[in-house]
């Protein structure tokens, strides 16, 4: 049967769009010189066409001398096109938070609400935590020292879980006064109260790009200006420009995941930590650090906070991510703001449920706390493995995958000729597969080609195929067998 000239002209098409994605491939530095090309079949599988297809591909890159045959070995990255096109430097400016338009609200709203395939947030499932061990606690203490449930909540926390903070911080680096403590309710309070003390209406804040959408709504909400630091090549913030940004006193406020980035997951190095935070006290640069995911870096080593080099760091952290999801006790602490931290909190939420604070301590003075952070990391680092090992399978070629170094979530970069993200949010939801799209970790539409993955909630054949589904939906849009 003879190929109609529709089907003829989009084969045609098909074998240019191949070759494309695998240039953009070699000149993101993705595939280095000399590395062995997908096969004939692999493409013709993974593209849904002909192995005569896949073939003029690879015969069109080699004749536009990107790539090299070799004989009975197949096609490689040919030497001469190794070299990865340096983006120009440009001066950050800062840029007030617009409010979001209708569309982003509506993708925003949606993110976290329930679906068939949990892909979204930046949690777990229940599985990963002590929850039977948390709750018999929390009985015990409820018949043991009923106090606990029945006096007025006051104060800056329960005094015994500001005591095991302070005790466990020395392990990384970190020598603070439970007194200079206050334990809020969850990080997010920890850090809206911190901007707060130390910011007022039109200041400007400095964010790591992408950015966690809770905070940039938050700075939003507070009628600051923001300056996002996008990451430079290892996968955290791009120090250089971050300091250049305190020299020229651009910036009053650097707010930073410094440990395990949310979305990215990296860690920027000790040596890097101890450079910025000389740089911002050197210029009176205050810097808000959320360390919630700290605990559960993948590594041996806890990596140190950047309150560990200097005391004039705001600390927060919390258990959300850690003990439970629901457990929303977290904490700040501060040798300059916490009088001003605290005030605000009164006039808030005034206090802390102190059960739970309660709980959460013994938690940490019996040691399950420990042991049980040993098995989550493990689990973790499984999970977000295995997921990565299957979007880099399934997807076309070109995309990025972060590797994290803990946490959760993992950024995916699809080429930007693909599916614009928005639109593969819908039809995601649509399929009850649950993603965080870009644009919301920006102030701008920079990202509308990547979106964040969550592994906590499980790998298994229902979470494999739905990856497969969000790959085959960008393939087809690369291939030009979906409108758009």
């Amino acid at each position: 049967m003879s190929i109609g000239p529709t089907k003829q002209v989009r084969q045609n098409s098909l074998y240019r769009q191949i070759a494309e994605q695998i240039k953009q491939a070699i000149h993101a530095g993705l595939l280095a010189p000399y590395a062995r090309l997908p096969s004939v079949r692999t493409l013709a599988t993974q593209y849904n066409t002909s192995l005569t297809t896949a073939l003029k591909s690879l015969r069109t890159l080699e004749d536009e001398h990107y790539a090299v045959a070799k004989p009975k070995s197949g096609f490689f990255v040919a030497p001469r096109h190794h070299l990865r096109q340096k983006k120009p430097s440009v001066i950050e400016q800062p840029r007030e938070i617009a409010p979001l338009d209708e569309q982003t609200e509506l993708h925003m709203a949606m993110v976290g609400e329930n679906c068939r395939v949990r892909l979204d947030l930046a949690n777990g499932d229940s599985s990963l935590y002590p929850i039977k061990k948390l709750s018999l606690i929390m009985r015990q203490l409820g018949y043991s020292k009923p106090f606990l449930l029945g006096d007025t909540v006051k104060g800056t926390g329960y005094v015994p879980l500001k005591a095991e903070i302070a005790r466990r911080a020395i392990d990384y680096g970190c020598n603070i006064n439970p007194d200079n403590i206050l334990v809020t309710n969850g990080c997010i309070e920890a850090l809206s109260l911190s901007l707060r003390a130390t910011v007022k209406p039109g200041d400007v804040v400095a964010v790591e790009s992408p950015c966690y959408f809770v905070l940039l709504q938050m700075l939003r909400h507070l009628n600051l200006r923001v300056i996002e630091v996008e990451a430079g090549n290892e996968g955290y913030v791009d120090c250089e420009k971050l300091v250049a940004l305190f020299q020229r006193k651009a910036v009053k406020v650097f707010v930073t995941l410094a440990n395990v980035n949310n979305p990215l997951g990296r860690t920027i190095p000790s040596e890097k930590k101890a450079y910025i935070t000389k740089l911002a006290d050197q210029n009176d640069v205050i810097i808000i650090e959320d360390d919630t995911f700290g605990d559960i870096a993948f590594g041996e080593q806890r990596p140190f906070p950047m309150r560990a080099f200097s005391p004039n760091v705001i600390l927060c952290s919390g258990f959300s991510k850690t003990v439970a999801p629901g457990v929303r006790v977290g904490w700040v602490h501060s040798n300059h703001y916490l009088r001003k931290i605290t005030s605000l909190k009164y006039t808030s939420t005034m206090g802390s449920s102190i059960l739970p604070q309660a709980a959460i301590a013994e938690l940490l003075r019996n040691g399950g706390y420990d042991a049980h952070l040993r098995k989550l990391r493990r689990q973790l680092a499984s999970l977000v493995a295995k997921i990565r090992q299957v979007v880099l399978r399934e997807f076309p070629l070109g995309t990025k995958v972060t590797e994290p170094e803990g946490g959760y979530v993992l950024w995916v970069e699809m080429p930007e000729t693909t599916l614009n993200v928005r639109t593969l949010f819908i039809k995601a939801r649509n399929a009850g597969i649950g993603i965080a799209p870009g644009h919301i970790f920006a102030t701008d539409d920079r990202y509308d080609h990547c979106f964040r993955l969550n592994a906590g909630f499980g790998y298994n054949d229902e979470v494999e195929q739905a990856i497969t589904q969000l790959a085959q939906w960008c393939i087809q849009s690369l291939t030009g067998s979906e409108t758009h």
